[in-house]
């Protein structure tokens, strides 16, 4: 009789100790996930803006040529429906000479693929990517 109380304390003692601790483990394991995340889709953009400026750089491009380039990569990462927005500078990159810079800037509101949307979590509100480079030459 006295192994069964014992045996009974214990199980007590154990369900106390899990009530405790497995909200701690969900946040843990939720915010690495939602890290996880947020980190993919910031290479993501940061290549989307990469790859942008490398099309805008070519001597003959056109800023149809470049929102189209970002786009593509978007649109492959499945962020083409997520909000996500194109700057261009100089505002007409035909007019740019050799050697001149242009910068390709892509931003995207993270609360729009967000996974968790959880507020415990800090995030970014909004993941952005800058490149510049210079217009290459004929």
């Amino acid at each position: 009789m006295a192994g069964m109380k014992h045996n009974s304390k214990r199980r007590a003692a154990a369900t106390v100790e899990m009530a405790l601790i497995l909200p701690l483990l969900m946040i843990l394991t939720l915010g690495l996930i939602e890290y996880g995340w947020l980190f993919l889709n910031a290479h993501r953009v940061t290549n989307a803006a990469r790859q942008g400026a490398r099309v805008g750089a070519r001597p003959d491009s056109t800023n149809a040529d470049v929102l189209t380039t970002v786009d593509t990569i978007m649109q492959q990462a499945d962020l083409g429906s997520s909000g996500y927005q194109v700057a261009v500078t100089p505002s007409d990159i035909t007019t740019l000479q050799p050697g001149e810079q242009l910068t390709v800037e892509v931003s995207l509101p993270y609360a729009n693929i967000e996974l968790v949307g959880t507020t415990l979590l800090p995030v970014p509100s909004t993941l952005r990517s800058s490149l510049t480079m210079a217009r290459e030459g004929p």
